[in-house]
């Protein structure tokens, strides 16, 4: 059978077409997986290579069957080189914005591709069935489009050669070698054709060029692809070290945490057995109070400053770190005596006590220290640091701006010794799972039907029984476990809702208390929302309470974020109300779904009339403004009653059941009210 050389042409040109276009739609893959701007334009170039190939091969076909078809040719002709242009244009777009690492504008990209199209399909248009114009149009189609399209892949051959010089990437070398092929490759088209034109033979390898375009296209898809796995293995393993680095740095001002600080103090001891180390605590005094005052953010804008100032007054040789909200530490190697330790002491406390300026505000922190020495007062890391802890204790607590931990009398010792011993059984406890969620039910009083439960941690000592939260919550925020206490709680309570949604127990919510310092975190709503997600639960179970005093220290973020929340179907209800010191006009700005009226003033409501008539007032008031009133803290019968009466929607309380683990908690409780 013979096999006329056109038709091993077209053939050819179909086989390119159906590569570029599987190319094209694993860089299409791509850019949905790694999100890379100059994905999305390499996915256009090489779909509308595919696109221009399958083209070609149509016109050739038809150019071969006859005359009679030269309309239908013309057609395919001007839709090939109507996509020649633009496979161009993309492909220097998303070379750019790959060697530059910036986004090229939509707007810009998108007329230089329909001028490049007009161009491609005016070029199609010149004398089409002119048979003297064949030379013509030979040079408008073919050569002019042959040596910008090979200029253009050498172009960003080199580019991207240049731009990965430095980098140990495979496969980004390998696509810009299979770019600089492709575009010689297509260059020496144009000298075959040149070549031919001059009335020379072309080579016999003329007819055959094709399957060097589809060895270097295949080369091309094969370095993209093995580059873009480079990638993900390389973000991976920056991602890998971005969170070891995370969970050993503090947050906030990104010093070793209390893991990272205890192993460098250990290698400061191995390195030099023979001298001394001091280990020095520095407590920020009054932290509680300029975190109320200052809010949140400011607060850590302040500690950030007080941890620049601390770092820029040590040498290389000290290591300083962040153990806790309020306490730093510094570890030196030290030759000096009692008396020069002193005097560098005060010229840190000194240093810390210089003005700070938060938001047009002077600011004066003031703080104590406590020092141990190794070898005098123990001999590992975690010693020093607990006794330096406790000789700062007791500089707070006595008002002294330095005490060393060798000059407390043994009484101060056991005293101090004793409450650290409670945080570090605080930390053994999380990392044990001592903790455990018990759950109160609120129930709806125009249906004495049970809607939801409030989530309270409690923490199941093995020494001590079940501690409430008023036993550890000051220590966990201290010692900076209040956060990992709070992702427990949220994240245990979700789970059980989910549970309780599984058994068939639907349209219940949970509430669960956050505090101000995670009220104020920018990342609220996200780590909400990807809590619930992970538990499966629909967002609309979850009901955050938060204090007044939270919600005020910034009004407006506050209704922001509590508007955040909305949206992601989050209710948000105030709790204690009344106990703080909000105005009501400050109140109405916030968008709350619910109040909650602190226990203090449902227990008198018995004998003291004047407290009756303020809960009726507030129960009105939360009626006429459209926001649901719950009555925690009641006991009595009595006391249920007056709140039905008055129109209450919702009571807690130990008439109705107390806080209990999960198992024990009751869904009916129409025969006690």
């Amino acid at each position: 059978m013979n096999i006329h050389p056109s038709e091993i042409v077209v053939a050819i040109l179909a086989v390119q077409a159906l590569g570029a276009l599987v190319l094209a739609m694993l860089l299409r893959y791509f850019v949905a997986s790694y999100g890379h701007h100059f994905l999305r334009h390499w996915a256009l170039s090489v779909a509308a290579l595919a696109c221009y190939l399958a083209s070609s091969a149509a016109a050739l076909a038809l150019y071969w069957a006859g005359s009679e078809y030269d309309s239908p040719r013309l057609l395919f002709s001007a839709l090939a080189l109507g996509v020649a242009y633009p496979h161009v244009v993309w492909l220097m777009i998303g070379t750019w914005e790959a060697t530059r690492q910036v986004e090229f504008s939509s707007r810009k990209a998108w007329w230089l591709v329909g001028i490049a199209a007009l161009i491609g399909v005016g070029s199609a248009l010149i004398a089409p069935f002119d048979p003297e114009s064949a030379s013509l149009r030979n040079l408008v189609r073919v050569e002019l489009r042959y040596f910008a399209t090979g200029l253009a892949f050498v172009t960003a051959g080199i580019l991207l050669w240049r731009a990965q010089r430095s980098s140990v990437l495979i496969g980004a070398r390998l696509g810009a070698l299979g770019f600089l092929l492709f575009g010689l490759q297509m260059l020496h088209v144009v000298g075959i054709n040149i070549w031919h034109r001059a009335g020379h033979p072309p080579p016999f390898y003329a007819s055959y060029v094709g399957l060097l375009d589809f060895l270097f296209q295949t080369i091309i898809g094969l370095g993209i692809v093995v580059w873009l796995l480079e990638l993900q293995r390389h973000s991976a393993h920056r991602a890998h070290d971005e969170l070891r680095h995370a969970r050993r740095h503090d947050s906030t001002t990104g010093l070793p945490n209390r893991e990272l600080l205890l192993e460098q103090l250990e290698t400061m001891m191995r390195s030099a057995p023979d001298a001394r180390v001091a280990v020095v605590c520095l407590g920020l005094a009054r932290y509680s109070v300029l975190s109320q005052a200052l809010g949140w953010t400011n607060t850590e804008r302040l500690v950030r400053v007080v941890a620049d100032r601390l770092h820029d007054s040590v040498s290389h040789r000290c290591a300083v770190g962040r153990v806790n909200e309020r306490d730093f530490v510094i570890a030196r190697p030290t030759l000096d005596d009692v008396e020069q330790l002193r005097n560098w002491c005060e010229s840190l406390l000194a240093r810390i006590l210089q003005p700070i300026h938060v938001e047009d505000q002077e600011i004066f922190v003031t703080a104590s220290a406590g020092v141990s020495i190794y070898p005098d007062d123990g001999g590992d890391a975690e010693q020093l640091l607990q006794r330096s802890q406790q000789a700062l204790v007791q500089s707070s607590q006595i008002g002294r701006d330095i005490t060393f931990y060798n000059y407390l009398e043994q009484p101060q010792r056991d005293e101090v010794g004793s409450a650290l011993r409670f945080e570090t059984e605080l930390r053994r406890g999380l990392e044990q799972g001592q903790f455990e969620m018990h759950y109160q039910p609120i129930v709806r009083l125009d249906s004495n039907r049970v809607v939801g439960f409030e989530a309270l941690i409690r923490w199941r000592h093995p020494e001590l029984g079940l501690l409430r939260p008023d036993a550890f919550l000051d220590q966990a925020t201290t010692i900076g476990l209040l956060d990992a206490l709070e992702t427990f709680a949220l994240e245990t309570a979700l789970e059980q809702i989910g549970a309780w949604s599984r058994d068939g127990r639907d349209g219940l919510f949970i509430a669960v208390n956050a505090s101000a310092r995670r009220f104020q975190t920018t990342d609220l709503v996200e780590r909400t929302v990807a809590a619930c997600r992970a538990a499966e639960v629909d967002p609309a179970c979850i009901e955050l309470e938060i204090t007044e005093n939270s919600a005020l220290q910034d009004l407006e973020n506050a209704a922001r974020k509590i508007e955040a929340l909305h949206r992601a179907g989050i209710r948000i209800s105030l709790d204690d109300f009344g106990t703080g010191f909000s105005s009501l006009a400050n109140l109405l700005k916030l968008p709350i779904d619910r109040i909650k009226l602190d226990r203090v003033f449902i227990e008198d409501t018995r004998t003291n009339g004047r407290q009756r008539e303020l809960i009726a007032a507030m129960i009105g008031l939360g009626r006429r403004l459209g926001i649901e009133v719950v009555a925690e803290g009641v006991e009595h019968i009595d006391q249920l009653e007056f709140l039905r009466a008055q129109g209450c929607h919702y009571v807690q309380g130990f008439l109705l059941q107390r806080p209990v683990e999960a198992e024990a908690c009751r869904f009916e409780l129409q025969p006690l009210i």
